[in-house]
């Protein structure tokens, strides 16, 4: 039958479509398109059922998981008899683990060390544990900044609905379930790594044996990411095959026939992929691997198009949730990209340069409208990154590391001497890595791009590689100008929009306000906001300290496609304001550092100034009276006049400007003292908005404030639960009482305000969808109306 091979692929983008369908009705128009277009081009009824079958056999099966993933607790205390499922995780002073109750919920819980000798005995914990644990449950949130991690989702797709804050973990049982072995074990194996390995390979080794990155540096991941090539951290298929390869050639050098080693290595393979933690690529790349061992114990061929179709639909039969991961879609979007591309390789297999070349170039294609989408940003790099680190990988740095491991589990000395030359080595290639990865000329950011961008761009993508295998170098042209048309418009579509924008975001309890111009024509921000740090002792220190500069403003930067802001504006010296600043510099994420007149009040202020010296950035102190303009924004300065004694709150830069035809008022910590002295300096000063100052302090927003500048609405950037009660019930009561509506981001998020021609309107992030979220004197308004001032 001539379309025989190609029922189970269409049934596999029959099975996608029906997973998307049970979310995006739109979907199901879509499918209906292209079952008319199987039909006419096949004319094979057999395949039409299939694909049909296919699509509601998924759809079904998804919107019964959905339907069923839901929770019977409700937030409060509990004490519950629980199973740890996962290897618990230890960071600084906190443990952080999976637990099952006894009806079978998942929670995420949570737990602060008290001391190091608690420390010690909670690295005792394992998978399979039952313990006693107290604590309160607490719903995770959505992700409140436009581009960052969404954590409740996450775990939604886990099955997990409840955050557990554990108090106290007690009366912990060992479980002798074989289901939980192989878990402990992988454990172990995690702890002679970390025992015996140089800390600074130690996270590659990990990674490559375990597929556990925890250990991994932050900077080295990071420039591993921005490079394309984190995949080489991943186990994958290639990892997969070279040790299934290793493992089948010692079984027959043993004497064992090849049909039982064949046997013995399909029953390896699900042992395999339980110890390396089950990653989406681990899963595929096994699956695939069995069936190809399968089909040759059988003497029946599996083609490579047959075996990642039936992985990619048995893994969503078991769970459906995989379709939305990144890992999930990467991992199936490359491999089948590269099996769709093997008559290109096979025409360059003489060649083994030019093969890989080929295939990191097909690999690069298939990935970029995933990369755009998640991550905004691509590496000009990421070619010849590949070109080179992928046989690096391939004929050293995994064989090392899983020879290295397995010599360690036999001998430790022997096992250190081998990781101690691996460690030299990885030094020198971490150390071009991430001296790349520095390089920013080397990084295209681009705004995250709209789903008909990524049809278009699939598209044309396709179109490439179908001109490629069919030699057509006139169409092999249209193609590339095609796609590079489509990217374009990606890149530059930001510079295209009439749409400028104000948002105050979500970062707790701290200020960063960001503000963009019609056609991106002047991107700032004002402060950073920055987490309060405190000397602990150096059992408690953090290895992945959470960072607001890298887990959310660089990801919301990333994700407006500013690769650049044309100024950082910091209104004082506080950590809250100041604290994420050193991040934005160090990532060259700055033209231009802007503070006032008398910023640096003790050493440790200097810091920042003296961090964009170091980076030969711009600084520009300013004073009442200035004007600081970046682009088509502009700022009038009304406070301080000089550099003076007064607090630093009391010296906190003051800035009014007109944006979407409402004027602002932004106040950093401003308190009374001095609201009143520049009343003074300007009797006649209005403001449509005000950025309340000090998060809603009692010591700011005074009435004599608001009754001079009549705001129609007041922004109050404060963190949920806050150890300082901000905003004050007092400055909400006067704010009532001068009829101000107030949005503030511990109760809505991310405060959004869109504007074209002169007229803007409010809204939040993420979007209203529970009415009790609502402060009692907020409202979603538009504010249309001319700015008022003096």
């Amino acid at each position: 039958m001539k379309y025989k091979r190609l029922l189970l692929p269409l049934a596999a983008i029959s099975a996608t479509a029906g997973i998307a369908a049970a979310i995006y009705f739109s979907v199901f128009f879509f499918f209906l398109l292209f079952l008319l277009f199987v039909i006419v081009k096949t004319k094979q009824r057999g395949l039409s059922i299939g694909c049909l079958f296919s699509f509601c056999l998924y759809f079904f099966l998804y919107t019964a998981a959905d339907s069923a993933n839901v929770s019977a607790y409700q937030a409060g205390n509990y004490t519950e008899d629980a199973i740890i499922l996962e290897i618990p995780k230890i960071d600084g002073d906190r443990l952080s683990a999976v637990i099952r109750t006894r009806d079978k919920e998942k929670w995420a819980a949570s737990y602060k060390i008290q001391s190091l000798e608690e420390k010690r005995k909670m690295a005792q914990l394992e998978p399979g544990m039952s313990c006693t644990f107290t604590g309160s449950l607490e719903e995770p949130k959505h992700a409140t900044v436009p581009g960052g991690f969404d954590y409740k989702e996450h775990l939604y797709r886990q099955h997990i609905h409840w955050l557990f804050s554990v108090s106290s973990i007690q009366h912990c049982a060992k479980s002798e379930k074989t289901a939980f072995k192989l878990l402990q074990i992988r454990k172990h194996f995690i702890s002679v790594i970390r025992r015996h390995v140089p800390e600074s390979s130690a996270g590659i080794a990990e990674a490559l044996t375990v597929g556990e990155r925890f250990s991994v540096e932050d900077d080295v991941l990071s420039a591993y990411q921005k490079l394309g090539i984190v995949h080489l951290m991943a186990i994958s298929g290639m990892h997969v095959g070279l040790i299934a390869a290793g493992l089948f050639y010692v079984l027959i050098r043993m004497g064992i026939t090849r049909e039982k080693a064949g046997i013995l290595l399909l029953l390896f393979l699900p042992v395999y992929t339980v110890l390396t933690g089950a990653a989406p690529s681990v899963l595929r790349a096994s699956l695939m691997l069995g069936f190809y061992v399968a089909g040759n114990l059988f003497k029946r061929r599996i083609h490579s198009s047959a075996a990642i179709s039936l992985s990619y639909l048995l893994l969503l039969l078991f769970n459906p949730y995989l379709l939305w991961e990144i890992g999930f879609q990467l991992s199936f979007a490359v491999s089948a990209a590269l099996i769709l591309s093997s008559s290109i390789l096979k025409n360059v297999r003489e060649k083994k340069l030019a093969q890989l070349a080929m295939a990191s170039f097909v690999a690069e294609l298939s990935s970029l409208p995933f990369l755009l989408y998640y991550f905004q940003q691509i590496s000009l790099v990421s070619f010849p990154m590949n070109m080179i680190m992928v046989p690096f990988y391939t004929l050293f740095v995994i064989p090392f590391s899983v020879i290295g491991f397995v010599v360690l589990l036999v001998s430790r000395p022997a096992g250190e001497f081998v990781f101690c030359w691996f460690d030299l080595v990885m030094a020198w290639a971490h150390k071009l890595i991430t001296s790349a990865a520095s390089i920013e000329s080397f990084t295209i950011v681009v705004a995250k791009p709209g789903m008909l961008s990524l049809i278009l761009l699939a598209i044309s993508i396709f179109s490439i590689f179908a001109a490629v295998e069919k030699h057509g170098v006139l169409r092999l042209r249209k193609s590339a100008l095609f796609f590079c048309a489509v990217f374009v418009y990606i890149a530059i579509r930001p510079y295209l929009s009439p749409e400028g924008e104000a948002d105050m975001l979500d970062i707790g309890q701290g200020d960063s306000l960001f503000m963009s111009a019609p056609h991106r024509r002047g991107a700032v921000m004002i402060d950073t906001g920055g987490m309060l740090s405190y000397s602990d002792e150096p059992w408690k220190e953090k290895r992945h300290p959470y960072s607001i500069g890298e887990k959310v403003l660089i990801p919301f930067l990333n994700g407006k496609g500013v690769k650049k802001l044309d100024a950082l504006i910091l209104t004082h010296a506080d950590q809250d304001h100041i604290g994420e600043a050193g991040i934005l510099i160090k990532k060259h994420r700055v033209k231009r550092l802007i503070v006032p007149e008398g910023f640096v009040k003790e050493p440790k202020d200097n810091n920042i100034i003296q961090m964009a010296k170091e980076e030969n950035i711009s600084i520009t102190e300013a004073r009442r009276g200035d004007t600081v303009t970046a682009g088509d924004l502009r700022f009038e300065v009304l406070s301080p006049e000089g550099p003076d004694a007064r607090s630093k709150n009391d010296s906190s830069l003051v800035l009014w400007t007109v944006l979407g035809g409402v004027s602002w008022l932004l106040t950093g910590d401003l308190e009374m003292d001095g609201e009143q002295e520049v009343l003074d300096a300007f009797p006649k000063l209005k403001a449509d908005i005000l950025k309340a100052g000090h998060h809603g302090s009692k010591s700011s927003t005074g009435e004599a404030f608001l009754k001079q500048l009549e705001p129609k609405t007041a922004l109050i950037s404060a963190g949920k639960h806050n150890r300082y009660h901000h905003p004050n019930q007092e400055v909400l009561d006067r704010l009532k009482a001068y009829s101000v509506n107030v949005l503030r981001t511990d109760v809505s998020g991310t405060i959004q305000y869109r504007f074209k021609s002169g007229f803007g309107t409010f809204s939040v992030f993420p979007p209203y969808d529970i009415e009790e979220t609502r402060a009692p004197n907020e409202k979603r308004l538009p504010i249309d109306s001319s700015p008022e001032s003096g």
